[in-house]
């Protein structure tokens, strides 16, 4: 302060009074400091000039008033914004998609809507954050504005990546080749000029630390921590190798009978608990899950339980509605996955089922549990009601999923997160399809949410026992489905990532890939049984994968330069693999309405809103989960965009499902968001059942399509392609109770027909093995099944059925001549397209069938 401001006053007691009174601003509010002098002074120091009071300006009136809008009230504008920007585009994609544009290509369609509202969730994310970025700016010094500025370079190159990548999904297909390419350029060099600005921002830092700091003697280093690997760690690797032995010399040929799986299963148990961290004691852990769920207050979650319920009724009932009915028809694919569960149950103990270009095992193991429950059987009904099962039990598991991605810190809004998560799903026309498939798919989400919870753990925290959970998720979900074989690719990638993203010194980069090799030891011995198959098989365990990438017929020498060669055909099944979710879905009618998107209306638009939320906390933070995420989204569609021999299976609803919790759970963020900022604008009880309306508003309005979509209008997409096997099935046991016998019911075969076990199965004959190769051999297959045994077998004393196709011209007339006492009957099913020809002939005994040979 200034020595003319510095002024000081000496007045008497009694000039005090008028100085107040001649200016009292300046006598209480400039007064600092009161010393009471020896002559009986006071001494007040002013430091500095009374305020100008200046005259109040008169208000506006009432009707000009404008409120000013605080921070939070403006993000919640800005984001409502966004979310009827985003809504109204992809109502314009759904509105292209029921006019039948995405059969042809992408170009021209309309994303405007779409982009606008990413970038106004962007600037919400800004006007949220913008004064603290300015502190955090204003804190740094020199060199790390230097080297933010220099990032700005990489992040352009990257963002011009992006902007290539969405060009060349809606351009044409001569030159979405092109802009990919360039995209792939931008990005490699963006990620090389990044690498090299942080080499040089580790080299500036040590230089300057070595320059500053003095160096002072080392001194004697401290040794590392040795722990004491005790003899019962010794035992349990001594006792786990002798039951991997064991289980390795009993599954040769194709075959693991039960002892040997139950061995098979100790042997996983034992080399997790060899590599659990040297401090970890059963009892301690058993006691600590005791008291952490005795601590738990349900009181206090009790609005969370009663959500959970009401997603879990929801899930219920959209796949278990009219699940006896729909999906009505079987095919080759269901079949065997029938048949071959009731092998299972018969003795039949496959570790692979290559049959059909090859299967994993686990969904025939449970398939045979379930049917061997009373009143069930191995039908088409149990079939779906495994794959329901299957299906629910993954919802759960989704909102741990939430809760362990986004929880962090705030668990709370990780919860939150995770039930919107299993609420999307839950409804989720993608996942019902699925659940209520009856094919083994539907584990692929299950086992994928699994190892997403732990392998999360394991990047932030770097603990052993995080690594070996996820080995055993990894492990077992081997044996699920093709596409878990992703798995371990993501799983070397996301360590790899929180290796260079964390800031940790070499030791703990150290521990990362120590714990990665004990996951990928322990995850290698549960896939014992199935690697020793593989060797033994190699080309039908890597059938279906090779066959899809390369082509049947393909020798190894030749693969190299056939992948090579197919490469722009890659590029475009990874544009249309990203267009699933709002332009064009699967084609295959088994698997969902034909060219539908895999997502809805609603849960599309929050997804392209989630992607915003989730790159603004990618730059807040340096979460390894976090930037890791879109990573595993697109190694999780690699399944379906690696089916270039077969472009036009490609986008898989089916072998992209590894992809659908974390799409789901950017879906599920921004209405998180929006949901903790009601809140937080309109607060009591009124903001939170406010915000409750919003979320479940929006999870009913993606019900109410959904569920139209799949009841509605995928019946009649599914009928037109499916055969009537439930009714044929039906007029085989009619047949059967009527004069005839399973044993005398004969299917004429026909290019591109039925599969005659389908026909079986609906009538309770899963192993009725009466189709004919073709017409010729009639006679001689007729005599092959008088010599059966069991109801199989042909009995003379009963009537004859034949079924045929409509299209088979040659059938009708050499029936009649082989059997003129026979009648025909033209069976039209309740499918439009379909219908079936049945020719009885009336029993001929034991002399006329004796005649019928002797004759042909």
């Amino acid at each position: 302060m200034s020595d003319d401001r510095r002024r000081f006053e000496d007045l008497t007691l009694a000039q005090l009074p008028g100085q107040f009174v001649k200016s009292p601003v300046r006598t209480w509010r400039a007064l600092r400091v009161v010393l009471r002098s020896s002559s009986g002074s006071v001494r007040i120091f002013a430091a500095s000039p009374p305020p100008v009071r200046r005259r109040a300006a008169r208000p506006w009136p009432r009707r000009m008033r404008i409120r000013s809008l605080n921070v939070d009230q403006a993000r919640l504008l800005l984001y409502v914004a966004a979310v009827v920007c985003a809504l109204f585009g992809n109502s314009l994609l759904r509105d292209a998609v029921d006019a039948g544009q995405n059969r042809g290509d992408a170009a021209g369609i309309d994303t405007s809507f779409l982009w606008l509202g990413f970038f106004i969730w962007l600037l919400a994310e800004w006007v949220g954050h913008g004064a603290r970025l300015k502190a955090w700016w204003r804190d740094l010094d020199r060199l790390s504005k230097f080297c933010w500025l220099a990032r700005l370079l990489p992040l352009l190159m990257g963002l011009a990546s992006v902007r290539l990548l969405v060009d060349s999904m809606t351009a044409p297909a001569e030159s979405a080749l092109t802009l990919v390419q360039a995209a792939l350029g931008w990005l490699g060099l963006g990620i090389l000029l990044w690498l090299l600005i942080e080499l040089g921002r580790g080299w500036l830092r040590r230089r300057a630390a070595r320059s500053t700091v003095d160096i002072e003697p080392a001194g004697p280093v401290e040794a590392p921590l040795r722990r004491r690997i005790g003899r019962g760690r010794i035992a349990l690797v001594i006792l786990a190798t002798a039951a991997s032995t064991l289980v390795w010399f009993n599954t040769g040929g194709n075959t693991i009978a039960p002892p040997t799986i139950i061995l098979w299963l100790v042997s996983a148990a034992l080399w997790a608990l060899a590599f659990a961290p040297l401090d970890w004691h059963f009892f301690d852990w058993a006691t600590d899950r005791i008291d952490a769920a005795r601590r738990i207050s349900w009181r206090r979650h009790r609005w969370a339980l009663m959500a959970f319920a009401l997603i879990m009724l929801l899930g219920m009932g959209f796949r278990l509605a009219q699940l006896e009915s729909h999906p009505p028809e079987m095919n080759s694919d269901l079949v065997e996955k029938i048949r071959d569960s009731y092998l299972v149950s018969k003795g039949d103990y496959r570790i692979f089922f290559s049959n059909n270009g090859g299967r994993e095992p686990l969904q025939f193991y449970l398939m045979s549990l379930l049917g061997g429950l009373p009143g069930l059987g191995f039908n088409h009904f149990t079939l779906k009601l495994l794959t329901v099962i299957e299906g629910l039990v993954t919802l759960p598991i989704l909102v741990m999923v939430g809760v362990e991605l986004m929880g962090g810190r705030r668990r709370g809004f990780g919860l939150l997160v995770g039930l919107l998560l299993a609420a999307l799903v839950a409804v989720s026309y993608w996942h019902a399809a699925l659940s209520r498939l009856g094919l083994r798919i539907v584990l692929t989400p299950f086992f994928t949410s699994l190892l997403l919870i732990y392998l999360a753990r394991a990047m932030r925290r770097n603990r052993r026992a995080d690594y070996i959970k996820a080995a055993l998720a990894l492990g077992f979900g081997l044996y699920a489905y093709q596409a878990v074989r992703m798995l371990p690719l993501a799983v070397v990638v996301g360590v790899m990532m929180a290796m260079v993203i964390r800031r940790i010194s070499w030791r703990e980069r150290l521990m990362h890939l120590v714990n990665l090799a004990a996951l990928v030891f322990v995850a290698f011995m549960v896939f014992l049984p199935l690697f020793h198959y593989s060797l033994e098989e190699p080309e039908l365990y890597w059938n279906r994968t090779s066959g899809r990438i390369l082509g049947d017929g393909v020798e190894a020498d030749e693969r190299i330069d056939a992948f090579n060669a197919n490469i722009p055909i890659l590029m475009s099944n990874i544009r249309n693999a990203l267009l699933m979710f709002h332009w064009r879905g699967d084609i295959i009618w088994l698997h969902g309405l034909p060219l539908a998107p895999a997502m809805d209306m609603y849960s599309g638009a929050f997804l392209i809103l989630g992607l915003a939320a989730w790159a603004a906390r990618m730059l807040k933070s340096r979460d390894p989960v976090l930037w890791f995420a879109p990573v595993m989204i697109f190694i999780m569609l690699l399944p379906s965009a690696l089916a270039i021999a077969f472009p036009g299976e490609n986008p898989s609803h089916t072998r992209t499902s590894g992809a659908l919790p974390l799409v789901y759970l950017l879906a599920a963020l921004p209405m998180a968001v929006i949901f903790c900022r009601l809140r937080r604008v309109f607060a009591g009880r009124g903001g939170l059942m406010l915000a409750a309306a919003f979320c479940g508003g929006v999870i009913l309005l993606a019900n109410q399509q959904n569920t139209r979509l799949y009841f509605d209008r995928y019946p009649d997409a599914y009928i037109k392609s499916a055969y009537p096997y439930s009714e044929a099935g039906a007029a085989l046991r009619g047949f059967a109770d009527s004069g005839g016998a399973y044993g005398n019911a004969f299917i004429i075969a026909y290019t591109w027909w039925w599969d005659h076990r389908a026909v079986g199965i609906e009538a309770g004959q899963l192993l009725w093995p009466n189709s004919i190769v073709s017409l010729s051999e009639l006679p001689q297959f007729l005599d092959e099944a008088r010599h059966r045994t069991g109801i199989f077998k042909l009995n003379p004393g009963r009537d004859l059925l034949f079924i045929y196709s409509p299209d088979d011209e040659a059938a009708p007339e050499q029936l009649r001549e082989w059997f003129p006492s026979g009648y025909e009957q033209r069976v039209q099913s309740s499918h439009p397209e379909d219908s079936y020809f049945l020719y009885r002939v009336p029993f001929l005994g034991k002399m006329g069938l004796e005649a019928f040979f002797n004759q042909h």
